[in-house]
This record gives C-alpha cells, structure tokens and sequence, in this order.
C-alpha cells in the first residue's frame, strides 16, 4: 500500500511539472483493443478449436485427455450440426452431440462460446450478439451446468460494439497468434509452418495460442497428432485457454 501510495504521489508530481503523465504499459499478450492474442507467460501453450462440435471431437477430446491435454473447445450450436437435435456414432457408440459438449467438460477440457451459428459479430446490432452468445451460453449451460466466460469471434473479426456487448455480458475475447489456416487448403507442410513460426519468438515474454478447427478429418488425425510431438519437443506445457491468459473460465 505505501508503496502505491509513492508511486502515486510521484506521477501526481511529474503531471505538476507539466511533464508526461507516466501510464502503465498494456499486458503484452493482448492487441490494441484489449482482446487476447497470446498466453501471458512464457513455456505454456493453449491449443484451442474452433467451429464444433463434430463427428471428430468425441474422439480427439479422448485422445487429448489420454495424453494428459487438456485444451479449450470454442463451439457453435449450429453450425455444421445442430447439437440439440443431431447425433453422432463414435468409438464409444452412438452419442448426442449435446452429451459430446459433456464429454469435452468430462475429459478436462475448457467449453467456450464461438456463437450460436458462427455469425461473425462485426456489423451485428446488439440485440444479435446479444441472440448469439444467449443462446449458446443457454446450450451449454444445459450440457455441463456452467456458463461459458471465454468466447472467440467468428473469423476472429469484431468491431467497438461487439467488444462492448461481448465484455457487458462477462465474456473475455481470446483469438491466437498462431493460425495454421487448416480450414483454408487442408495443407499439412502449410499448417507444420504455422507452428514453426514459434521459433522465431526470441523475447521469451508469452506463450501461445494457436486455432484450428475440430472439424477436418487431416486437422484431428495428421495435424494434431504432429503438433503434439513438436509443441513437446519444444518444452511447452499444455494448457487451457484460461490457464494461458489467466481468467475464470466460466461465469
């Protein structure tokens, strides 16, 4: 406290003597408009997805728990299927894919929000963001009891309305800053570059967050198989979106 208080008095000063008032410098892991980018340490690494659940995400959210990962699953209601009413067959039989979005929260992983439909919110009024996070909070509520608090954009695009909506609902906004454009040409040489771009991060200041999506059969089974090997070789620890930026992630 009585160190505050100097600090205090010294800024008070320096704005008397008509110098510049000293401002606390912005966290490193988060842009310009205060949306995270990146783990706010260094050796930590949050591999996230987006745009399931799917006919692949029983299985990966399995696969990952037995090698001792736990990610984070941003997750639409209805996108490429309607989780309230469609159904998926896996290792384990015939699954629900509300009782999949279970399933992520059983096997460790962290459910976010990625919208409702995957609208992307930039230009959306507020009463439509507002429809898109409600009802994917409401469904995912359903499926594990809790309230997403980490939610990612749609193509990661936003604008000062929807980061005011998003933060009046109690959402922290998390995109990455390592994209292996997997949806994009299904390249694997493309995507192992993506993950490569991490060795030329000599600051040593923050970890990472890199995004793909749960919903390519080359993501889950040539990618992501890969990537774990490399991240480790590395000496990366795995974590959850909300381990890597440090917020609670449920409300």
């Amino acid at each position: 406290m009585y160190f505050s208080y100097l600090i205090s008095l010294a800024i008070a000063a320096t704005a008397v003597a008509g110098k510049p008032i000293l401002r606390a410098r912005a966290p490193t892991n988060v842009n310009e408009d205060g949306v995270y980018i990146s783990c706010n340490r260094p050796g930590v690494f949050a591999m996230t997805f987006d745009d399931g659940p799917y006919q692949y995400s029983w299985d990966l959210a399995k696969s990952l728990n037995a090698q001792g990962i736990r990610s984070t699953f941003f997750i639409n209601g209805n996108n490429f299927v309607n989780v309230e009413t469609d159904k998926v067959t896996t290792s384990d039989g015939e699954k629900t894919y509300m009782e999949v979005i279970k399933h992520y929260y059983d096997m460790g992983h962290e459910v976010a929000s990625h919208t409702y439909e995957h609208k992307e919110l930039q230009g959306l009024s507020e009463q439509d963001i507002e429809y898109q996070m409600n009802t994917e909070s409401d469904i995912i509520f359903k499926a594990i009891g809790k309230r997403p608090a980490l939610m990612r954009p749609p193509t990661g695009s936003y604008d000062a309305n929807a980061l005011a909506v998003l933060k009046k609902l109690g959402y922290s906004v998390v995109n990455w800053d390592l994209d292996t454009n997997d949806w994009r040409a299904h390249d694997f040489t493309q995507e192992k570059a993506a993950y490569q771009e991490m060795d030329k991060d000599t600051s040593g200041t923050v970890g990472h967050i890199t995004l793909e999506h749960e919903v390519y059969d080359q993501t889950v089974n040539e990618l992501i198989p890969w990537a774990i090997e490399y991240v480790k070789s590395k000496n990366y620890k795995f974590v959850t979106a909300s381990e890597c930026i440090g917020v609670e992630p449920y409300q």
